[in-house]
């Protein structure tokens, strides 16, 4: 019998279950696709949800210079929604780190940026929807980097899935399989970087290929 921890990066898995549009997002349907890594006599030990509150701050779109209060807007509220979800859904933890806005700078769309460049369109094309707010994620890898460690140090599971796509957080693995627990990855069918595949035991989605 095995006791199985999962740990999901939220902005990851949010951005590829909505691309594919593999399954409703909502905490019982990431408890459910969590557990379909499962074999017979596997068990949840617990499963840690990384993400980041909403930004709630008022700002001022730079095309058409009306007030925006992101604390309100559509995406905002799904993710309230989303969290409060987790929040009572079963084994799950809900691990939350703090969003700024940089320098409340905006950025543009990388496809119509392209456009511009290659003069295909002219400023006069760029609309409201075509800039967003540079936001930034802060404490998201620290914390579990954290839970990693102590997972792994206290002997709390015997394998651990991580789904993500970051690189960033292969210290953590490394040591977590230096004291003997087996770090699985779940890629959600993205690209997967040299860096992260080698420093996990094996690599498996249960994203369905008509998805992809």
């Amino acid at each position: 019998m095995r006791k199985v921890v999962f740990m999901i990066d939220g902005w990851f898995m949010r951005k590829r279950i909505y691309a594919l549009k593999a399954f409703h997002y909502d905490g019982p349907s990431i408890r459910d696709y969590c557990k379909s890594h499962l074999r017979e006599n596997d068990y949840v030990y617990r499963i840690f949800y990384y993400d980041t509150e909403p930004l709630e701050v008022i700002g001022h779109n730079p095309i058409t210079r009306e007030m925006v209060n992101f604390g309100e807007t559509p995406t905002a509220v799904a993710q309230k929604k989303l969290f409060e979800s987790i929040k009572h859904t079963p084994n799950f933890a809900l691990r939350l780190g703090s969003t700024m806005w940089r320098n409340k700078a905006w950025v543009l769309n990388p496809d119509k940026l392209k456009a511009l460049l290659k003069k295909e369109i002219s400023i006069d094309d760029i609309t409201e929807y075509d800039v967003s707010p540079h936001i930034e994620q802060e404490a998201v890898d620290m914390r579990i980097g954290l839970d990693i460690a102590l997972i792994a140090i206290k002997k709390l599971a015997d394998l651990l899935i991580i789904i993500t796509g970051d690189a960033d957080i292969v210290p953590a693995l490394k040591f977590a399989r230096r004291e003997g627990m087996q770090v699985g990855l779940d890629p959600l069918r993205s690209h997967i970087q040299p860096e992260l595949s080698e420093h996990v035991d094996f690599v498996d989605t249960k994203i369905p290929t008509k998805c992809t």
